[in-house]
């Protein structure tokens, strides 16, 4: 068997998350090296008994949200393990020559089963915040105790202690990781801030069409009611600039509606779900965010890339992407009128914002460029010196 980096999730790497995008610019990055390897996905699948179950899944949905959910996981987890037979042959065995590369617990979980008898590398990375079944429940898809979360924090604990490596995208979850799971204390582990693959950054100079960008979900976590209210603020204070808002979920309603109580219509734009959102970034001036909790959100190191200062709060492992005064502010969530002043400043100062903005430029090159860190990502997977894992990925399809 050759060398090969198997990346397992649950997600088919055609979406916005911040999970997809890691794993689809590390793919991009492995091509370059040569190695054999394979996204192994639930989706998506063409068994006809997976079909029957999601048409199940569906009828339970209407009666109990949480345990339809946990039926999709146990369901996406079957998917994934016949997809991972069918990579290896379950008479082989891996003898150390390829690598699971699970991108949460379940996925983490499979993979432990799945190389029982093979003798595999099995790598994990942490990407949710605090807790895969605490973000679950700051979504209002969990309860605390329930079935979606019990689920979720057994595969955390079964997963976790017993995996080869782990690897976090932050300082901050890994203490949060030690602090709360003694067990993984003896786990080889490692912290690599996320990189921006190269086909993230625009090709050509865009023109600049507003003032405030934001990226992400839009729910309570990431709390996007706080930039509507900073912005009316400044605006009782003659300051009109525009945000626009990209992303989607459970909360637009919310934001519309507040957006009019607000009055504030003329100047936020809700531009929905948008593929390669990063894109968009070089056409504002600022990139704002307000998330109550992140681990290493990607897009905070997308504007870095492309020179523009970011308004961020510093929770969690926020403060590890950027300083207060240099390459942005780290706004305060509990005092709007302080906010707002922080906003202000940062527009209306054109030589303070041309340092800010050569400052962000500055820090990605030294920090988060992909020449810097994708060679350390293979290698750490793959447990290689670094400068030698070369990889190349494609998907595997039932």
């Amino acid at each position: 068997m050759k060398n090969q980096l198997i990346v397992i999730s649950s997600l088919d790497g055609k979406g916005p998350t911040g999970v997809e995008t890691h794993f689809n610019q590390l793919i991009e990055e492995a091509r370059a090296r040569g190695i054999d390897g394979v996204l192994v996905s639930a989706y998506p699948s063409q068994r006809l008994w997976a079909k029957l179950a999601r048409l199940l899944i569906r009828f339970v949905r209407l009666v109990d949200k949480e345990r339809a959910e946990v039926l999709s996981l146990r369901l996406n987890s079957q998917i994934i393990a016949a997809k991972l037979d069918a990579v290896l042959a379950p008479d082989v065995e891996c003898n150390g020559t390829a690598t699971l590369y699970a991108q949460d617990p379940v996925s983490a979980c499979i993979a432990l089963k799945a190389n029982r008898h093979r003798r595999c590398r099995v790598v994990t990375v942490i990407h949710y915040n605090v807790s895969m079944a605490d973000e679950l429940r700051l979504k209002g898809e969990a309860r605390t105790d329930g079935p979606l979360w019990r689920f979720i924090v057994s595969a955390e604990k079964e997963s976790l202690p017993l995996v080869d490596h782990i690897i976090f995208v932050s300082a901050f979850m890994k203490r949060e990781i030690g602090a709360r799971m003694a067990a993984v204390g003896s786990v080889p582990q490692s912290v690599i801030p996320n990189f921006i693959g190269r086909s993230a950054l625009p090709c050509d100079r865009l023109a600049e069409v507003g003032d405030l960008i934001a990226i992400g979900t839009l729910e309570a976590r990431k709390n996007q009611a706080f930039l509507l209210h900073v912005l009316a603020r400044a605006r009782s204070r003659g300051f009109l600039y525009t945000l626009t808002i990209v992303g989607d979920g459970p909360d637009r309603a919310k934001l519309v509606a507040l957006t009019a109580q607000l009055g504030l219509q003329d100047q936020v734009t809700f531009a929905g779900l948008q593929k390669n959102a990063a894109r968009l970034i070089p056409q504002y001036r600022l990139l704002v965010h307000a998330a109550l909790m992140e681990n290493m959100p990607i897009t905070l190191i997308e504007a870095l890339a492309m020179g523009r200062p970011i308004l961020a709060p510093a929770v969690g492992g926020v403060t590890e992407i950027f300083s207060h005064g240099v390459e942005g502010y780290f706004w305060p969530l509990d005092d709007i009128d302080a906010a707002c002043a922080m906003l202000i400043e940062a527009l209306t100062d054109a030589d303070a914002y041309h340092r800010l903005s050569q400052a962000a430029l500055a820090r990605y090159r030294e920090k988060f460029h992909s020449d810097l860190l994708a060679d350390q990502w293979l290698a750490t997977i793959l447990n290689q010196r670094q400068g030698t894992a070369q990889v190349a990925v494609a998907e595997a399809t039932p």
